[in-house]
């Protein structure tokens, strides 16, 4: 009986990637992900045409380059692909910005990062770096806009803004703030 349970757990499990590989293929991401540390000059994936529905980017940083130099970087890729820089500090062991990481793909969340350059990077790895101490960040996840030089422009927007971790909270909140 528990050999018949098994194979019955195999076949769903067999399934069940079989759709998700055929949805993704079917489907594919709207926006463009450069794998962490990628430089955007040398990304193998390209965002959607400027102008077109969801057309946005998130990388992900790694420590061992300045934080000030990648996010200059980064940003001046934003304004040449024509997308709004900002820039968010996560951390694993937070659940909201797990959360966040997690529900990038739901289309809710695509709508509000139409237009936006999203740099992220773990807190953990940058907390010795001058920017993050220039920075001031005290919670995560946090987000900053970013001018074209790469420099906070001032305006930030933490977790706490969305209330409770939900996807029509974290989508509803975060369009509004890249939005302007």
């Amino acid at each position: 009986m528990s050999i018949l349970i098994a194979l019955g757990l195999v076949a769903l499990a067999i399934a069940t990637v079989g759709v998700s590989v055929a949805f993704r293929a079917v489907a594919g991401p709207r926006g463009s992900t450069l794998p962490a540390g990628e430089s955007p000059s040398l990304a193998p994936r390209q965002a959607p045409a400027q102008g077109s529905s969801g057309a946005h980017v998130v990388v992900h940083l790694h420590a061992g380059a300045a934080l000030a130099a990648q996010l200059r970087e980064h940003a001046n890729a934003a304004e040449a692909r024509g997308l709004r820089p900002f820039f968010e500090f996560s951390a694993r062991w937070c659940p909201p910005s797990r959360m966040f990481g997690e529900l990038l793909d739901d289309p809710r969340m695509q709508a509000g990062l139409a237009g936006v350059y999203l740099i992220r990077a773990e807190l953990d790895a940058f907390k010795d770096d001058p920017r993050t101490r220039e920075l001031g960040t005290v919670a995560v996840p946090v987000f900053y806009e970013l001018d074209a030089n790469g420099q906070s422009t001032g305006r930030s927007i933490t977790g706490a803004a969305w209330g409770a971790d939900t996807a029509e909270n974290m989508s509803a909140t975060m369009a509004g703030f890249f939005a302007g």
